[in-house]
Order: structure tokens, then sequence, then C-alpha cells
């Protein structure tokens, strides 16, 4: 090779090997190495504590093996799932640029002393890091240290994880079990009531003793209960409360859930709080909650109402009379068989507006009631000389349904009412009621 091409040859091996350090090299402004960060990255078992303050209130919340508790300003269990999540994290946080050093624009960001979420990272006594959180932006979370004036982006939205009072922070299940667990449910009341049943599978039920005789059970009763119990929570905790305000010494109505493998859960229902919320507590624990009424009613039951509540079940097309004696507003309709079309043979005269009956034709099928009354004298309920009587009788005469009205119960939702000459005084849902008592002149055809 002569000496121009071993020139070229190294030429050439000069210029690959500038273009490979140019290549490499970072264009001008490009950051090397790891982004700068706020506050160090915090690895799992770094930290073992949290203190987040949130306006007045502040929490510290411990983590223990694979439990939480919040552990001032008194201890509690945590809520699992909120304080793993805070943890977590911390312990994710990553960070972009900073948006602005200005400190006039800490107000608007929320992260200002006054807005900004402030969080203590702990490892023991001992303080690893602090941090403000501020509001979120873009998708990701604004921050910066106590006494800096520069803001920084952290990535991803995590606002939500620390914004919270102590109350939220702590555990609000009262009990908690696997539905398919529950094997049987005992509910005692003050007056010495009780019933027990047991679990056939799946959703069926048998009545094991009962203080009142409970013909055919409504299953719908104890599986209410059962999905009531899995996962029942606080709306608030009553720490305060004194005994004689809970009533939880000597409960209104007690609930035993035995579960498999021989465990069980008991729930103590107290006295109400107020229009709406009721003391109670898990038998094996001191802490005392507030529930809401709704959350009660489907776990206050006494014997009688695990008793069937079926009044009438005469579908549309097997309907043959109904007949309603409502005072100026009485009416009979009868199905033409020929023609399967409904008249009015009382009163005389009367061409009725087809769209008018389809309603009352259709509310016997699987009419149920939805309950019963707390007071189960007829004299107090109406039913001496009811307000209504509504008769459905099925095209062959052999299906009928007497149901007797009375006064409007309590929580102005039901009527009292009696089926035939059945003893038992029932709540029965008004609107489905009103169906059949329907004003004489909204029948006829106009």
């Amino acid at each position: 090779m002569n000496r121009k091409n071993l020139t070229a040859l190294f030429v050439l091996g000069v210029l690959v090997v500038v273009a490979v350090v140019v290549l490499r090299q970072p264009e001008k402004g490009q950051r090397v190495g790891e982004r700068p960060r706020p506050i160090p990255r915090l690895a799992v078992g770094s930290f073992d504590g949290l203190v987040v303050t949130k306006g007045v209130s502040n929490t510290s919340i411990k983590r223990e093996g694979d439990k939480y508790y919040v552990v001032a300003p008194l201890r509690y269990p945590a809520d699992e799932n909120v304080a793993k999540q805070a943890f977590e994290a911390i312990e994710k946080l990553e960070f972009g640029d900073t948006v602005s050093d200005q400190k006039a624009k800490h107000a608007e960001f929320e992260i200002d002393d006054a807005k900004a979420l402030k969080v203590i990272v702990k490892k023991g006594d001992q303080v690893v890091t602090e941090i403000l959180i501020g509001k979120s932006v873009g998708g990701n979370t604004l921050v910066r240290l106590p006494g800096k004036d520069e803001v920084w982006t952290g990535i991803g939205s995590f606002r939500y994880n620390f914004d919270r009072d102590t109350t939220n922070w702590r555990d609000k299940t009262i009990v908690k079990f696997a539905q398919a667990d529950a094997e049987k449910i005992e509910v005692k009341g003050r007056a010495g009531a009780r019933i027990v049943v047991k679990s056939e599978g799946g959703d069926k039920w048998s009545v094991v003793e009962s203080s009142s005789p409970v013909a055919k059970l409504d299953a719908s009763v104890p599986t209410g209960i059962v999905s009531a119990l899995t996962s029942l929570v606080t709306n608030e905790f009553a720490d305060d409360a004194k005994p004689e305000q809970t009533g939880l010494a000597d409960p209104a109505t007690t609930i035993t859930v035995s579960l498999k493998g021989g465990k069980s859960v008991t729930v103590l229902l107290g006295s109400k709080k107020g229009d709406d919320d009721y003391y109670v507590k898990n038998a094996d624990a001191a802490q005392v909650y507030l529930v809401k009424r709704y959350g009660i009613d489907r776990l206050d039951k006494r014997p009688i109402d695990f008793r069937d509540k079926a009044l009438c079940d005469i579908a549309d097309a097997d309907l043959g009379e109904v007949s309603v004696t409502h005072d100026k507003d009485s009416y009979t309709l009868v199905r033409d068989p020929k023609k399967n079309e409904w008249r009015a043979t009382k009163p005389a005269g009367v061409t009725l507006d087809p769209t008018k009956v389809t309603p009352i034709a259709g509310a016997f099928k699987d009419w149920k009631a939805m309950g019963f009354t707390e007071d189960q004298d007829p004299k107090v309920n109406g039913l001496t000389k009811p307000t209504a009587v509504i008769v459905a009788h099925g095209r062959d005469k052999k299906q009928a349904c007497v149901l007797k009205v009375g006064d409007v119960a309590k929580d102005k939702i039901n009527y009292a009412a009696q089926l035939g000459s059945a003893p038992e005084v029932y709540l029965v849902a008004k609107w489905a009621t009103d169906r059949m008592l329907v004003k004489l002149d909204d029948l006829k055809k106009k």
C-alpha cells in the first residue's frame, strides 16, 4: 500500500473517532447524570413514619411490620389501604424541573404555609426529610421544601394520598368477613326477642329457633344482614360518647354471625343519636362508632321481620277483576275474557282509558310488603276502619288477594296494612299502593 493510501486511511480513522466522540457528547443544555431532586430518594424500609399536617389537623402514622397505625393525637388502627398508598407514594417520588422560584407564586400554587399539605418523613424519632405538597397541575403535583422558594414538579398526581384529617386516616371498618363464610345468624332483642337461622348454601336459609313463629322465612332478610355486615363501616367515630348515651351496655339488638372455622363476629346496636345516626360497636373492641339509619335498617330485625312478606302474586295476564273501596273514588274493573279488555262495572257508564288501567293491572305480580309495623295493634294503625280495601281476583277465581289499607306510617313512605283476616300488620310501600288508590276521574277516557 503506497504512502497516499496510508495517509487517507489515517485521516478517515481520525474522523471516525471524532464523530463518535461528538455524537456521544450531550447537546448544549442537556442534563448529564441523574436529574436533581429536592429530597433524596427514599427506599423501602428507610422510613417508618409520616406526620401529615392539613390545616389544624396534625396526624402521625406509623408502619409496624405490615400494619399501619395512627399514633397521634391518639393511637388507633389506620386505614390500611390509605396508609399503605401514602407510604408508597413517598417511596416512588420522582421529580421534574423547578417551575418557579418566586415566593409570590406560592399561594397560587397552593403551596404556601396556609394551603400546602406538610409531610414529615421519619425513621423512629429521627426526621428523614420534609416536603410541602401543593396543587395538582396537568397530571403532576407541585411541591417545595419548607423554608425554600423553589417550586418543583412532582411526577404524577399524589396530593390526594395525603389530603386527609385525622378521622380520615383511621380505619372505619367495624367488622369484615367473607360472605360465603357465614354459617349461622343469631339476632337478639333487648326485650327477649330472639331468632337463629342457618345457611343452607347460597341465598337459602332455614329457621333453627325463634321466639315468635316464622311459618315461612323471607330469605332476603338473613342474606341482607350478612351482606350489610361483611364490610360494615362507620360514618363517624364516637370517641367521647358516654355509656349512658350509647345504650351499648344493654344493646337494643345484638347480632352474632357464626363463621366457618369456628370464628364469629358480634355487632351491638345501641341508642339513636339525633335524627339519623345510631351508636354501634364490635363486641370484641372498645371503639364506639356512628352508623347512618339506612345501614341500621338492614340489621335491626325482629323475629317477625324474618317472615315472608308476600301480599299477592297474580300476573297481569292472569288477572280477572280488581275492586277498590275508597270512599267516593271506589271502583270495580273486570276483564272481558273474549276481547281481553277492561271495563268498569262500578260505577256504571264509565269509559276507561286503557293506559290508566295498565299500571293497576300490573301491580299485583310479586307484590311484597316492606316490613311490619313496630306496634302490631290494628287499632293504632287505623285498621279498625280501613281507609281503603283492595281486592284482586284471578281469571279462574282461584287466586285472590284482599288488602286492607290503614294509616300512613310514621316513616311517611309506607301504609299500615293487613292481608285478609291475617293478624299481622304490614308496612306496604305507599308508591305501590297509590297506583290503585287513584281518583275515579283519572281512570276515565278524556
